[in-house]
């Protein structure tokens, strides 16, 4: 993803533990004083709910604060209320201990909870496949970042990618090897492009890289992305190895194109020029890499 939006995220990461910790804050201050004015018969019911809201907001440690909040309050506050007596002891203890076993099973079920949400989300950005963003997720960030160059400026450069005789490949060693094949080119991509860009698999055996930077930057990362994929080879029935190779297109935004459409369809022909050359290889949408001239420009 691009800086600005990695910043903002965790902007609005650390506002939500923030928020959530001076809710809690609040609720526990709340809570005290008025089991202070009420007396100790009251601090069970008034203390579940922060109990409640620590296991939703931070899990089990959020349990475990709370409980030990509450048996500080009956140690030193308390003590000077009622008369210390091995039953009121054994009461305090029983109950806080229970607090805190009841707080530790609702918190690890909230971390439970939490963790297949975000299971659910992440499914959702990414390709099981290959780890890469899906279609979906990278037809948003490019109309994001296409409204930021609009405003701000700069330059965006779409690299589209395609394995060569990708269903050749298929029907020979078959489809669990081509599945191997096109996790091995997700890694690749993985490896290779910058955390503020992004790598999708835009469909079947073709994959998308956007990048901030001109097309002689996509071009060099075009190539390098090439050469990872002719050095990748994956095992194959009889434990053999097969290899592959890819062609690659690469537009500039807003150089060579005037809208996200037409920044994917110059991509789009630049990658067929390269199959039509010979594949294996890298072609800029307005300018041939290495060959005869290609004239992609309207």
């Amino acid at each position: 993803m691009s800086e600005p939006s990695q910043a903002a995220g965790r902007l609005v990461t650390w506002r939500v533990p923030l928020r959530r910790g001076v809710a809690l804050g609040a609720a526990l201050a709340a809570v005290t004083g008025l089991a202070l004015v009420a007396g100790p018969a009251y601090v069970w019911p008034l203390f579940v709910l922060p109990l409640v809201l620590a296991a939703l907001f931070f899990f089990e440690l959020g349990s475990l604060l709370v409980t030990g909040w509450l048996g500080l309050l009956h140690v030193n506050l308390f003590a000077f209320v009622a008369p210390v007596t091995p039953s009121a002891v054994r009461l305090a203890v029983i109950g806080t201990a229970l607090f805190g076993v009841a707080g530790a099973l609702l918190g690890r079920a909230q971390r439970e909870h939490a963790r297949v949400q975000a299971s659910l989300a992440a499914s959702s950005l990414c390709d099981r496949l290959t780890g890469l963003y899906n279609y979906g997720t990278f037809v948003d960030y490019l109309h994001n970042e296409v409204t930021k160059v609009d405003r701000y400026g700069g330059t965006l450069t779409l690299l589209m990618l395609d394995l060569d005789h990708f269903k050749r490949f298929n029907d020979v060693h078959g489809h669990e090897a081509g599945n191997e094949l096109l996790r091995s080119v997700g890694a690749a991509l993985r490896g290779l492009v910058r955390e503020a860009d992004l790598a999708a698999r835009y469909g079947g055996e073709e994959f998308a890289v956007l990048i901030r930077g001109d097309e002689r930057q996509g071009f060099e990362l075009a190539e390098r992305l090439r050469r990872a994929v002719a050095d990748l080879s994956v095992v194959v029935r009889g434990g053999h190895t097969a290899a592959a190779t890819v062609s690659v297109g690469v537009a500039s935004y807003p150089g060579a194109t005037r809208d996200e459409t037409e920044l994917i369809d110059r991509a789009d022909a630049a990658l067929y020029a390269s199959k039509h050359r010979g594949r294996d290889r890298v072609t800029i949408a307005t300018v041939a890499i290495s060959g005869a001239a290609v004239e992609l420009s309207a």
